[in-house]
């Protein structure tokens, strides 16, 4: 067993029940109230490896659950809004359409960068690689 072993330790359940229910408070103060927890013992747990890994990851379901619940309201949100291009009132057909279109127009946008910033990290990937091996060459020549 090597010396980063014997540090490490299994979380309580205390600790375990803590994390949900500071997660989901309004507040850290409002958590730690709720679960009965003072600030003293909290910062001390963050300090614990385990107990900072377990929060975090804890804090990624909760984000990942609300961005489905977020595309699920998309989805329903486009229906209502192809629904309203329909409408008697051409009030509400004109606002519907310039949402859709300005709508569009972001997410092209936005693609239009995911694509400039990959191009721009596959090129400082790229020539990291090179001067590594410009690197290496230079050393074998010496």
């Amino acid at each position: 067993m090597n010396k980063t072993e014997l540090n490490r330790t299994e979380l309580t359940k205390r600790q375990l029940d803590s994390i949900p229910v500071i997660l989901s408070s309004k507040s850290i103060a409002d958590g730690l109230k709720e679960a009965k927890i003072g600030k003293t013992t909290y910062y001390a747990w963050l300090k614990l490896t385990e107990y900072k890994e377990e929060l975090n990851r804890i804090k990624k379901e909760i984000v990942h659950q609300a961005l489905n619940d977020l595309k699920i309201s998309t989805t329903e949100a486009v229906k209502v809004l192809t629904n309203l291009l329909n409408s008697d009132n051409e009030n509400i057909q004109l606002r519907t359409a310039t949402k859709i279109l300005d709508f569009t127009e972001k997410f092209i946008e936005q693609e239009e960068i995911i694509e400039r910033i990959e191009k721009i990290e596959e090129k400082q990937n790229n020539d990291i690689v090179d001067f590594k091996f410009e690197v290496v060459n230079n050393e074998k020549k010496e």
